[in-house]
Order: structure tokens, then C-alpha cells, then sequence
């Protein structure tokens, strides 16, 4: 009898490892950026023989809103046409596409770099005009460039390219020097765009408080939290498919919690935005810098383009440096998502008063610091599809 319980108790267990076993296969839970959707990493240099079309691959490995990716390009020779996707939106929460054209922006600064380290001066015309509340989705132009053949040259930034990642997970205390943040501020700011960057403890906590209040107001929003579900990831399976968004990978839990997680069943959306709140107060506003860029005009296309392209140059000098980088950037979200709603708003203000710059307007706020670990990949999409006939 004994004997017979023991195998029966043998074979269940058999069962259950089997089933757990194939869970954590069908989940991917050992599975960290592998797999065709990570291709593009190892691909970004492009070869020779496509001509100006070779800087698009890394163009599209540039920093962009909830991994959204809402670029699209249509080249002719040595003319390229940027465009802003806008059916790859983020709906109340960028209501009036501002990251959506940030990311655009961040997309023209690694094609420009990556152009010319192929060998080419690249030319750009940045679209303007005021960023209109919900628009349509059809696909509007950003930026129209041109290239001519130029000697090649060597560039610190391209090179950083692929091992610039956003890093949602804890960060050391240890502190940046100011001759480091003096080269970022340098290499961002000019008559548009300022970038200001909060070392002071008290300062610092203040903007937390901001940021964390921000993330509250969002998801207790039902459109706000709903439009931002839409783009999360679980499973392999789903990360295969779409190619873009945030997964439990690049969340910035440690790697044996994103395997239990993927392990469990998937999150509402109530409780994976208490948990976005949870990672926000107590992870992902502790870092030795806070910061935020701002512009003259935060919903003139050209000037969120313009931001774009500067957080992603400092970005890489970032990565180049050692450095990690997160975008926190709910503040402003809930600046935008105010005068939609036609509401009030404080955290204008606010972030103005941080900044000490009264004629400016804030567009991005993001954290930065020396990672604890480093932030796997996210998945892209492929280069042939962004590429559209018209532009």
C-alpha cells in the first residue's frame, strides 16, 4: 500500500513539474531578450549595400514612449520621410501626441548619427504647427531629410547606440559628478531646449512627491490607465507577436521576480498600476538626479521633436558615461491630460518652480544615476515594417 501511494504521489508530482515545466516555457520565463523580436539589437549597423537606407536600422532603436514605437520612414534614394504613426498612440495619455512626437524626435537623432558614420551630411526639415488634442490616426510627416556623401566619421554616440536601454530598476546612491552633468548640459541646451538637472536632497524629494502624486492622479484615471494597459506584454507568445510595449522583462524587477510574475496569471490593470505607484515611490523616484527638459513651447510639433532628439543625445552620452536613464515624465502627462479636460492644473507650476525657469515649459522629467543592474533590451519591430511608399 505504501509502495502504491508513493508512486501515485511520484506521478502527480511528475504532473505537476511537467505542467510548471511547460508553463515556464510557453512564458518565457528564462527567456530575456531572445528571440527574433530582439533581432534589431544585434542587426542596428545595417550594411554598406543599403546605401542611405543602412542608418535606418538604428533609427529604429531609439528611445521612445511605453515602447510604442510610432515612427515611420519612407525613403527614395537619398531623400528620407520621417513620420509620426499616429494610430500607435497612447490615447488619454498623450492626448495631444507630445511623446509621441518625442519619440519621432529620438528616432531623427540615431538616424542622423548613424548617417554620418555611414558616410553621409544628412540635411533635416523639421515639420511645425500647434499638436491639436486627439487627433486621427493617419500618419503625419515630422521631418523630411536628404543626405549627401560626406567623409564617414567616428561618433562616441553611435557607438553607445545598442547598449542604451531605459533601466526601470533600482539605482546606487552614488552620486554624479558635476563635471559629467556639465557635459550633458552642455550637450543638450542651446536657445530651445534646456535641461536642468536636480541634485540637491530637497529639491530632489520635492519632485519626487510631484512625480508620485502625477502617477497617482493617472491611475486614477479609468481612460488614462486603460490607454496605458493596452501597450503591456506577458508571455513570449504576446512579446512575439506585437514587437513593441512593456513587458515584465524591461519593468525594472529583478530578474527572479519578473520569473515568478510570469509564472502567476496575468495582471488586471487595478493591480499592475498599484504596482506601477509602489515601483514609482519607492524605486524609481531614489536616484541621485532627477531631471527635466524643457522647451518654449511644449505642443509645437517642431519644439517636441526638438526635445525628442535631446533626450536621446543625452541619453547616450548617458550610456557612454556608465550612466542609467528613465523617463518619469507622468507630471507633464498630467499636464496635458488637464488642458485636455479643460481642468486646472498645479503641476505646471510646479515643475517651473523646480526648474527655476519661468519662460519655459516643461516636456520630459526622467531620473538618472548608476544602475544596480543593467536593463535587459526591448523588442523591435523590423526595419521592413516601418517602411511605407508615401511620404
Amino acid at each position: 500500500m505504501g509502495t502504491t501511494r508513493r508512486i501515485v504521489l511520484g506521478g502527480a508530482g511528475a504532473l505537476v513539474l511537467g505542467a510548471l515545466g511547460y508553463r515556464a516555457w510557453d512564458r518565457g520565463v528564462f527567456e530575456i531578450g531572445e528571440g527574433p523580436a530582439y533581432r534589431p539589437w544585434d542587426e542596428w549597423r545595417g550594411t554598406p549595400g543599403e546605401g542611405p537606407n543602412q542608418a535606418l536600422h538604428a533609427a529604429i532603436l531609439a528611445a521612445n514612449p511605453h515602447d510604442t514605437q510610432p515612427w515611420l520612414f519612407a525613403a527614395h534614394g537619398a531623400s528620407i520621410s520621417v513620420l509620426a504613426d499616429r494610430a500607435r498612440n497612447l490615447g488619454a495619455f498623450d492626448p495631444f501626441r507630445r511623446e509621441m512626437h518625442l519619440g519621432v524626435g529620438c528616432a531623427i537623432e540615431n538616424l542622423m548619427r548613424a548617417a554620418a558614420v555611414s558616410g553621409y551630411t544628412m540635411n533635416v526639415i523639421v515639420s511645425g504647427g500647434k499638436l491639436e488634442p486627439s487627433p486621427g490616426p493617419a500618419p503625419v510627416r515630422a521631418a523630411h531629410l536628404w543626405l549627401d556623401a560626406s567623409p564617414a566619421m567616428r561618433d562616441e554616440l553611435f557607438e553607445a547606440i545598442p547598449r542604451r536601454h531605459t533601466n526601470r530598476g533600482p539605482y546606487h546612491e552614488r552620486p554624479v559628478s558635476d563635471e559629467d552633468l556639465h557635459k550633458l548640459e552642455a550637450l543638450v541646451s542651446d536657445n530651445e531646449i534646456r535641461v536642468v538637472f536636480l541634485t540637491d536632497y530637497q529639491a530632489r524629494a520635492d519632485m519626487a512627491s510631484l512625480i508620485v502624486a502625477a502617477t497617482e492622479r493617472i491611475i486614477a484615471d479609468h481612460e488614462m490607465s486603460r490607454d496605458s494597459a493596452r501597450w503591456f506584454r506577458t508571455g513570449k507568445h504576446e512579446v512575439a507577436e506585437h514587437r513593441d510595449g512593456i513587458g515584465i522583462d524591461t519593468s525594472g524587477v529583478s530578474r527572479w521576480v519578473a520569473a515568478g510574475a510570469k509564472m502567476m496569471p496575468d495582471q488586471d490593470a487595478a493591480t499592475a498600476d498599484k504596482y506601477w505607484l509602489g515601483m514609482t515611490r519607492d524605486v524609481q523616484t531614489v536616484a541621485p538626479v532627477l531631471g527635466i527638459v524643457l522647451v518654449r513651447d511644449r505642443l509645437e510639433m517642431g519644439s517636441a521633436i526638438a526635445a525628442g532628439r535631446a533626450w536621446q543625445r543625452l541619453h547616450l552620452a548617458a550610456t557612454a558615461m556608465g550612466l542609467a536613464a528613465q523617463p518619469l515624465n507622468q507630471p507633464v502627462e498630467m499636464v496635458d491630460r488637464h488642458q485636455q479636460l479643460g481642468r486646472s492644473d498645479e503641476f505646471a507650476g510646479e515643475l517651473q518652480k523646480l526648474a527655476r525657469a519661468n519662460a519655459w515649459e516643461a516636456t520630459f522629467t526622467f531620473r538618472l544615476g548608476y544602475a544596480k543592474e543593467p536593463a535587459p533590451a526591448s523588442p523591435r519591430r523590423p526595419l521592413h515594417q516601418v517602411m511605407v511608399e508615401n511620404g
